[in-house]
C-alpha cells in the first residue's frame, strides 16, 4: 500500500518550508529595505528627498517585495511665482528586492494644488499617474513621470488655462560628466478651449520637448537663490528640439535660453513653422511676414521661397529686455520676471 502524508505532516512541512524561506530571505530582505530607506532620504529634488514628501512612511511587502505607503504625500512646487504644495489623499511605492535602488510610486487622484495660505491654486485629475525614481550609488540617476488622462483645472487667476492631456511624460537625468541635466517631455492628445479659440480648430495637439540644463542647479531650499546664482554662473537651456503639432499647424523651436539681470527669459531661437498664418496674424504679426523672411534671405544671399512652402516660415525668435522679436517684427507680448 502506497503510503499517504496525513493532514497533519503537511501542515509541519509547510511551515517548516516557510520558515526555511524565511530564515534564507529574511536577511537579505532587511538589507534591501535599508537601502531604499536610504535613497528615499537623499537630496533627490533640490533640496528635498523622496521621504520629505511623506509625513509618515512605512516599507513593508516581505517576504519577495518592497512596498512604501506614504501617509500624508504633500511636495512643495514652484509654478510660475507660486509657491504651492502638491497634496494627494494616497500615495504607494514599490520596488524590487534586488533592485531596491529604483522606486515606482503611483499617486491617486485629484492632486490639489494649494497655496501657502491654504486655498486651492489648481485641480489635476488623472487616470493614473506615476513616479518613477532610480539611483545609482548613492545619486539620482533618472527620475520619470508619466500621466494618463490629465485634466489641469485652475481655480486660481496664476494657474493659467486649463487644458486635457490623453498622455503626459517627462523624465530628468543628471549628465554627470557634464554637470549638467537633461530634460525631455512629451504630450499627445492637447486639448485646451483657448488654444481651439486661437487656432480656430479642434485638432488634437501632441508636443515633444528635448532640453539640456546648464550647469546642473545646485540642491537649495530657496528655489529663487538657488535659480539666481544658476544665472551668475552662466546657466543656460539649451533647447535642442521643440515640436508642436495639431493638424496642419507645425511649429520646430531650437536656441538657447537664458535669465537677464531682471529674472526675465532671454536668448536667441530659430522659429520654424508651416500653417501658421492665421495663427501669426491673431497673434499681431503681419501676413506679410513670409515675405520679411524672403527680404532678409535675399540680403544674405539666399533664395527665396518656394511657392509650396509660402505658408512656410523660418526666422529668428529674439528675447531680449522684456520684448519678444519674431525676425525684424516685434510682437505684443512682453516678459515678465520669474522671480
Amino acid at each position: 500500500m502506497a503510503f499517504l502524508p496525513n493532514s497533519r505532516l503537511l501542515r509541519r512541512l509547510g511551515l517548516g518550508l516557510v520558515l526555511l524561506v524565511c530564515l534564507a530571505i529574511g536577511p537579505f530582505w532587511l538589507y534591501s529595505a535599508n537601502r531604499l530607506a536610504a535613497y528615499m532620504d537623499q537630496k533627490t529634488f533640490g533640496d528635498a528627498s523622496v521621504a520629505d514628501f511623506c509625513a509618515s512612511s512605512d516599507i513593508g511587502g516581505f517576504p519577495f517585495r518592497l512596498r512604501v505607503k506614504c501617509g500624508g504625500f504633500s511636495a512643495p512646487l514652484s509654478i510660475g511665482q507660486n509657491d504651492v504644495l502638491a497634496k494627494v489623499e494616497q500615495a504607494r511605492g514599490e520596488a524590487s528586492i534586488f533592485s531596491p535602488g529604483h522606486l515606482s510610486m503611483s499617486l491617486s487622484s485629484p492632486v490639489s494644488l494649494q497655496k501657502p495660505d491654504g486655498s486651492v491654486f489648481a485641480k489635476l485629475r488623472h487616470d493614473g499617474l506615476t513616479l518613477d525614481v532610480a539611483w545609482s550609488r548613492a545619486k539620482l540617476d533618472k527620475a520619470n513621470l508619466d500621466v494618463a488622462a490629465l485634466d489641469w483645472r485652475p481655480e486660481s487667476n496664476d494657474a493659467g488655462v486649463a487644458f486635457n492631456l490623453q498622455k503626459l511624460s517627462a523624465q530628468l537625468q543628471p549628465l554627470r560628466e557634464e554637470g549638467a541635466l537633461r530634460f525631455d517631455l512629451a504630450g499627445e492628445g492637447l486639448t485646451s478651449p483657448l488654444l481651439q479659440a486661437l487656432i480656430q480648430k479642434s485638432d488634437l495637439g501632441h508636443f515633444a520637448l528635448k532640453a539640456k540644463i546648464s550647469p546642473a542647479p545646485a540642491p537649495a531650499a530657496d528655489w529663487r537663490a538657488a535659480l539666481d546664482l544658476w544665472r551668475q554662473n552662466a546657466g543656460a537651456v539649451a533647447i535642442e528640439q521643440f515640436d508642436w503639432q495639431a493638424g496642419e499647424l507645425a511649429l520646430r523651436i531650437d536656441g538657447t535660453l537664458a535669465l537677464d539681470e531682471a529674472h526675465r527669459p532671454s536668448g536667441r531661437l530659430t522659429l520654424a513653422a508651416k500653417g501658421a498664418g492665421p495663427l501669426l496674424t491673431r497673434l499681431g504679426v503681419p501676413a506679410f511676414a513670409a515675405q520679411a523672411q524672403n527680404i532678409i534671405g535675399a540680403l544674405l544671399g539666399k533664395p527665396a521661397a518656394q511657392p509650396e512652402d509660402r505658408d512656410a516660415i523660418v526666422l529668428p525668435l529674439v528675447l531680449a529686455k522684456g520684448q519678444v522679436f519674431l525676425g525684424p517684427l516685434r510682437l505684443p507680448a512682453s516678459l515678465a520676471p520669474l522671480y
